[in-house]
């Protein structure tokens, strides 16, 4: 059982590492009990305290075990960190129970709009951390067929799962599967992310002129990015809650993808600073 140290006056709640994996060994689902259970974890995230979220975190797992996002946010919000492959393990349980609690049925009924129905979100929400978990563990192939999946099911991409996606396929020279999002996902007039990746897209094919082009668009709709690109700006340690389009704060949100998606291609990262402003 997870516990709190009564103990020790204002201090965090004392955790058993274990536990998560206890709580995953007991996984059963049950109809009532696992409504119950996400009411529990929805109370828990509007909690006013770290205390009371922990309570009601734990009050749905022990009425079912098997609750995704209970046992997401334990995970992430109480446990002491796991070491990288056993969290990996544990993120890959967690989405099994997803699959089981959602059954065949519904992959088959859902897929093409996976997001839009509010019991296959849990199941989301495990697969985006274990795709993070593993691109983090420097697994990326693994990474990139996670978030190649979760795309199939859910065209639409409510998490954003597409623009990380396309800095690891520009990344590693994959132009084929790059040129497929951007044919997927035409949004280069709108996302920084976009726009400068298709930058890269053009330089990398040897088409220097359609480079220029879409660099001074690129510019044009966020030339905030550019010094990211180039390392002339830190990475922020703290993100904007919000941006707006072209401004500073989508740089800054989207600053490690632009620099996972260029980095690796120096001779591009040259020519964009030699680039002279002009199509």
């Amino acid at each position: 059982m997870i516990r709190l140290d009564e103990s020790a006056s204002g201090s965090s709640p004392e955790f058993d590492p274990k536990s998560i994996m206890r709580f995953l060994e007991r996984s059963q689902r049950g109809g009532s009990a696992a409504d119950k259970a996400q009411d529990l974890f929805y109370e828990a995230m509007d909690a006013p305290s770290e205390e009371a979220e922990f309570d009601l975190l734990e009050q749905a797992l022990n009425i079912d075990p098997g609750n995704v996002d209970a046992l997401l946010a334990m995970m992430q919000r109480h446990l002491p960190p796991l070491p990288p492959e056993q969290e990996i393990e544990a993120l890959k349980n967690i989405v099994r129970l997803g699959e089981k609690s959602l059954g065949k049925k519904a992959f088959e009924k859902y897929a093409g709009g996976f997001w839009g129905f509010i019991e296959t979100r849990p199941y989301m929400r495990a697969r985006a951390q274990l795709a993070l978990a593993f691109y983090q563990a420097g697994r990326v192939e693994e990474a990139m067929s996670e978030w190649e999946g979760m795309l199939e099911l859910n065209p639409n991409d409510n998490q954003g799962m597409r623009y990380r996606l396309l800095a690891l396929y520009l990344s590693l020279g994959r132009l084929k599967e790059a040129r497929g999002l951007f044919k997927k996902y035409p949004e280069a007039n709108f996302s920084a992310v976009f726009a400068w990746g298709k930058v890269l897209e053009r330089f990398l094919s040897g088409k220097l002129e359609a480079a220029a082009t879409a660099a001074a668009a690129a510019h044009k709709l966020n030339g905030y990015a550019k010094a990211y690109i180039l390392g002339h700006r830190r990475i922020p340690k703290n993100m904007p809650e919000s941006y707006s389009p072209g401004s500073k704060e989508e740089a800054a949100c989207y600053a490690e993808d632009l620099r996972l998606a260029w980095e690796p291609h120096r001779e591009a990262v040259a020519w964009l600073a030699g680039w002279s402003g002009k199509a």
